[in-house]
C-alpha cells in the first residue's frame, strides 16, 4: 500500500484532480530507486474503469521488475504493480458491469502503485462484501496462480490430493486454503 504520510502535499481526492501520487521506479536496483511523487491523473479510455486505489499488491514479480531481472523489462521511469483494489470512480461510456462506488479488485499492467488507475473492464472484479481491501490486494495474482497450477496444470479433480514440496509464500497458502478449507 502507498503510505499516505510519505508525501505531505495535499492532493484532491475527487475525480476532478489533475494530479495524483504514485510510486515511481526511476531505475533498476534497490529501494532507493522508488519514490512517491506527483503524476498526471490517468485518462479514462473506451472500455475502462477508473479506480481510486485503496490497497495494492506486492509480489515476487514486482521485486523482479524493480531489480530489472525479468525478460524484456519495461524502460524506467514507470509505476510498478500488477494488482490493486479500491472504489470505482468512473466508468467509460458504453462500459457495463460496474457502477461508481463499487468495491473492486483489478489486474493492471505496471500502474497499481498509484492513487488512481484505469484498466480494461475485463480485468476488474467485484470484491465480496466480507473481503477487506488488504485481503483483496493480496488475493488476485496469488489466487490465479494457485488456481491455474492446481486445476489447469495439475488437472486436480474431486477425490485427488496434492503434495507440495519445499514451497513458500502466498501461493502455497492459497494451495492449502483451496485444498483443505474448500475441498
Amino acid at each position: 500500500m502507498i503510505n499516505k504520510n510519505v508525501c505531505k502535499e495535499n492532493v484532491e481526492s475527487s475525480s476532478d484532480a489533475k494530479e495524483m501520487r504514485a510510486v515511481i521506479l526511476s531505475g533498476f536496483g534497490g529501494l532507493n530507486k522508488l519514490r512517491v511523487t506527483k503524476k498526471a491523473m490517468p485518462e479514462l479510455q473506451k472500455g475502462e474503469v477508473k479506480i481510486r486505489v485503496k490497497a495494492c499488491g506486492l509480489n515476487f514479480l514486482d521485486l523482479m521488475v524493480r531489480q530489472g531481472t525479468i525478460d524484456n523489462p519495461p524502460k524506467p521511469p514507470l509505476v510498478p504493480g500488477f494488482e490493486c483494489c479500491g472504489i470505482v470512480e468512473s466508468v467509460a461510456e458504453n462500459t457495463t458491469g460496474f457502477e461508481i462506488g463499487d468495491r473492486v479488485m483489478a489486474f493492471v499492467n505496471y500502474s497499481a502503485w498509484a492513487e488512481v488507475v484505469c484498466t480494461p473492464v475485463d480485468f476488474v472484479y467485484k470484491m465480496p462484501d466480507e473481503m477487506s481491501f488488504a485481503e483483496a490486494a493480496a488475493f488476485s495474482l496469488n489466487f490465479v496462480t494457485a488456481y491455474m497450477m492446481l486445476f489447469e496444470v495439475a488437472n486436480l479433480r474431486e477425490g485427488m490430493s496434492v503434495l507440495v514440496h519445499s514451497a513458500g509464500g502466498a501461493v502455497v497458502s492459497l494451495f492449502f486454503y483451496m485444498t483443505f478449507a474448500h475441498p
